[in-house]
């Protein structure tokens, strides 16, 4: 039962934390980055975050999902990763309507569809790359090898 508790609810709250908290940082970066490679015009960063920003959205959160089931932050973090992508662009996106940034247009009907969008891929992602963990986590306790103590799990660390 203390397996099973850990997977859904989590045990290592630091560390959920941390995987939710530093993928929304490297997701932010890498938007900061990528609009103003395009605002400057600079031709080998625009097309470094044209790579690395379809990287960080769309498939990131799955494997990110699975490495933070695996680590036992539970369901909860592991579903929150897949929500970050879009969290972020939308909060960069009313960040720069309030400031009022040139390029970023907050009153585009098309932003909330995206940022849906975003939401929908990210968590779907993020869902099955939690599977994907929890039936490592349970396959390899089964085995022997598991990331659990043998005799008994600890808490927080």
């Amino acid at each position: 039962m203390p397996t099973t508790k850990a997977l859904l609810l989590g045990r290592r709250r630091g560390r959920a934390v941390g995987l939710v908290v530093g993928f929304a940082g490297a997701v932010a970066l890498a938007l900061v980055a990528a609009f103003l490679a395009e605002s400057t015009g600079v031709p080998t960063a625009s097309a470094l975050t044209d790579r690395l920003l379809p990287l960080l959205v769309f498939y990131a959160p799955g494997p990110l999902a699975a490495a933070g089931a695996y680590a036992r932050c539970g369901g909860p973090a592991c579903l929150a990763v897949g929500v970050v992508p879009a969290a972020v662009l939308g909060g960069f996106v009313l960040l720069g309507t309030v400031v009022g940034v040139p390029g970023i247009n907050g009153g585009n009907p098309a932003i909330g569809d995206v940022t849906v969008s975003f939401a929908a891929v990210g968590v779907t992602s993020a869902f099955v790359g939690y599977c994907a963990g929890v039936t490592a986590v349970l396959a390899a306790d089964l085995l022997g090898v598991g990331s659990g103590s043998r005799d008994g799990e600890r808490g927080d660390e």
